[in-house]
């Protein structure tokens, strides 16, 4: 147990038993299919989140289920997926401008004399800072208030109980370790999988692998981020209620 949460249990229960595998299979080939329709599938593959974080708040221990109503499937991940990206619109707001700084140095530095490169370095290397000192701290806030906000949504079903913060900023506070740990399950399991495809990539041969591997992980690492998120929130519920009654 790490904070109350089962690892092996949360971990494992994708791959639990054949049924469950055959499930997770179909989850990675809607992974796959990303490659061809750009993010509707992504709708898809969060709505099944959703359902096994549906699981987690009845109490219930979580486990892969039929990919039965696909139109459910996509609503549901269709509202849980716009709140992830109105609330990291912020972040937007400061990467896309630096992407599109970072496009336009190699065009400016093959034009530019030497006493020009000099100065555009300096401002260059000041708006990279700053970025930088802008968005690791938005990014930690964002880490911390996404869960319960998503999970708010999973829990009401309303798209618009995202932006209700009292009603779920109460849950984060009453469970704020509980959160921490199910962002730090989270982190280290995407980097012990991340350290996997440094692994594959090694070799030419296992290389090949990384088509088949990289929609697994996919569909894995929602699984995972959503399954801790729902506990936590449940766990924050749980204790906001018993606060209420002493």
């Amino acid at each position: 147990m790490f904070f109350g949460f089962n690892l092996n249990e949360i971990l494992t229960f994708p791959f639990k038993d054949q049924e469950s595998r055959k499930h997770f299979l179909v989850g990675a080939l809607v992974s796959i299919s990303a490659f061809i329709i750009p993010i509707l599938p992504f709708f898809v593959l969060t709505g099944y989140a959703v359902q096994i974080a549906k699981q987690v708040m009845r109490g219930e221990s979580p486990r892969m289920v039929a990919w039965d109503d696909w139109g459910k499937l996509f609503s549901d991940g269709a509202k849980v997926f716009g709140i992830r990206l109105v609330l990291t619109s912020p972040i937007l707001i400061f990467a896309i401008p630096l992407m599109f700084v970072g496009l336009l140095v190699p065009v400016f530095m093959a034009n530019a004399s030497p006493e020009e490169m000099e100065t555009f370095m300096a401002i260059y290397s000041i708006f990279i800072t700053a970025s930088v000192c802008i968005i690791f701290p938005v990014s930690i806030a964002l880490a911390v208030i996404l869960p319960p906000a998503e999970m708010h949504v999973v829990d009401t079903g309303e798209f618009a109980a995202g932006f209700r913060v009292r009603e779920w900023w109460a849950i984060l506070r009453a469970n704020l370790g509980g959160f921490i740990a199910a962002f730090v399950i989270y982190y280290l399991t995407s980097m012990a999988v991340a350290f996997g495809v440094q692994l594959l990539m090694m070799s030419i041969i296992f290389a090949c692998l990384l088509p088949i591997a990289m929609p697994a992980i996919t569909i894995y690492s929602i699984l995972i981020m959503y399954v801790t998120s729902a506990q936590a929130y449940r766990d924050g519920k749980a204790k906001l209620a018993e606060t209420a009654t002493a």
